[in-house]
């Protein structure tokens, strides 16, 4: 069979599909191994007691209250201390957002803007999100607000972080409609560039939106919620593992990835290319298939799986990203000068996923 002939029956739409499934199957069961949760569902979980009460003192558990209120990669649980009508502390519970985002959350003092308020002074407070992580700050802030509303047996609604509704957020969706819709009509070379820069100041270092496995296995586990940053998380997953369904291959990593975008961008500033062999593209493709294996298994077992949370794209995210982070994303951009987007074809762990639904 030759080359030709074999692409050809790679891209049947029967190949197309049990692909696709095969992505689905893996992304479910990791997010079911990590968090023991499939899209909400956890099986024989414990029930978890809204109140509990002792003496003068109750404690307010968010978990259920607000399940449906989703942050970046799923809800955001706290606790809420109250003694008398006032409220002590409020603790964060377990997550799943990306340490970035909710370590910028609690060092900016949120939690405690309702310590020492009575319910129905917390319930009227009126608390801002915080920059550079405003889906996991709303989603702590409407979980507050639940547990207030529960404690004061109000009828405030629950569903409060539908209102996450920000010029960022409306901007971020905007960069994300335009890479997913324009491209499957032309392919202008000068549009691309403006696309391009738009995926890097807007999604990148505006935004932080990007498709990584922390996002990925959060929506895996506990499936999507009716706010802004589920229907943008469900925009980002439709590109990336639905659209090569219809013979769109890799529309998110060519028009929508932020730091694929950033090579890109890199690539065309310099004239000077190093010209790779057969053989070492061949190699190199197998290391990534490699890395990605190995990387696979450490989330199946367990172990080492901090790598979630600190892809390159978390680089975009300068406050709050490690220093090694950015200097290895740095590094990749410098390279790309040279060799066309080198992480995204040698290295990169969730682009090497998309690829394969």
């Amino acid at each position: 069979m030759t080359d030709k002939k074999a692409k050809k029956n790679a891209n049947t739409p029967i190949v197309r599909a049990v692909s696709f499934l095969a992505v689905f199957l893996i992304l479910a069961s990791l997010a079911l191994v990590k968090d023991g949760k499939i899209f909400g569902f956890q099986p024989g979980a414990p029930e978890i007691n809204i109140a509990v009460t002792e003496g003068n003192s109750t404690v307010i558990n968010t978990t259920e209250l607000g399940k449906d209120i989703s942050g970046y990669a799923g809800p955001v649980p706290v606790e809420i201390h109250i003694t008398g009508s006032r409220i002590d502390s409020v603790h964060p519970l377990p997550n799943d957002e990306t340490p970035g985002f909710f370590k910028r959350v609690l060092k900016s003092g949120l939690a405690e803007s309702w310590n020492g308020l009575t319910l129905e002074e917390a319930a009227a407070k009126q608390v801002d999100g915080v920059t550079g992580a405003t889906f996991s700050s709303k989603a702590l802030i409407a979980n507050v607000q639940s547990g207030i509303a529960y404690a004061i047996d109000s009828d405030v609604a629950k569903k409060s972080s539908g209102t996450d509704i920000t010029l960022k957020a409306i901007a971020v969706l905007i960069v994300i409609l335009a890479g997913a819709i324009i491209p499957l009509f032309t392919k202008n070379s000068r549009y691309r560039l403006v696309q391009e820069l738009l995926n890097v100041a807007v999604l990148g270092f505006w935004g932080g939106t990007f498709i990584d496995y922390a996002m990925m296995l959060g929506f895996f586990a506990y499936g999507p919620a009716m706010t802004l940053a589920s229907i943008t998380v469900l925009l980002l997953l439709i590109t990336g593992i639905i659209y090569p369904i219809f013979r769109k291959p890799g529309h998110y990593c060519s028009w929508i990835c932020p730091f694929g975008s950033l090579q890109d961008l890199a690539g065309k500033a310099s004239k000077k290319k190093i010209k790779l062999s057969a053989r070492t593209v061949k190699a190199l493709d197998l290391f990534r298939e490699a890395l990605w294996t190995i990387l696979l298994l450490l989330l199946y077992i367990g172990w080492g799986t901090e790598w979630i949370d600190n892809e390159l794209f978390t680089a975009f995210i300068v406050e709050s990203a490690s220093i090694y982070v950015i200097a290895i994303g740095a590094a990749f951009v410098i390279l790309s000068l040279f060799i066309q987007r080198p992480f995204c074809r040698f290295v990169c762990p969730t682009g090497t996923i998309l690829k394969k639904s």
